[in-house]
């Protein structure tokens, strides 16, 4: 009588949620497709239908499931508590944050907004220089 191997499930299911977004791994913000399995990122792709990366993702944005999935990332806000180099932070809530935030922002928006720009993550400068 012949063993018999058991049946192997080739195609398993990535994924139980597919979101498409933007990745922000460079300054090209390709179109991927991030499929979730239990809430948490699974897997990313690049979407076939978008008119920028046209499906192709290059190794940082595959790259991207690990920076998310990191367990150093960060999950709140931080406080320095030590002297400047020494280390030492706690965590505090997202409004604590912004309260601090804007206290240090609301002299310069008084007296010379326009000396004010905000960028979001790196790889922002084309937005001034339109390359």
């Amino acid at each position: 009588m012949a063993h018999r191997q058991p049946e192997l499930d080739l195609s398993p299911e990535v994924s139980d949620e597919v979101r498409q977004t933007t990745c922000y791994m460079c300054a090209c913000r390709c179109g991927i497709n991030v499929h979730m399995k239990g809430g948490r990122v699974a897997y990313i792709e690049g979407n076939r239908d978008h008119p920028v990366n046209r499906g192709v993702l290059c190794a940082k944005g595959s790259a991207g499931i690990m920076q998310h999935n990191a367990p150093a990332r960060l999950r709140a806000p931080l406080k320095r508590v030590g002297p400047r180099g020494s280390g030492q932070f706690e965590e505090i809530t997202w409004d604590e944050a912004l309260d601090i935030a804007a206290g240090w922002l609301a002299p310069l928006r008084k007296t010379a907004p326009e000396k004010l720009a905000f960028f979001t993550g790196r790889d922002q400068s084309q937005s001034f220089t339109s390359h």
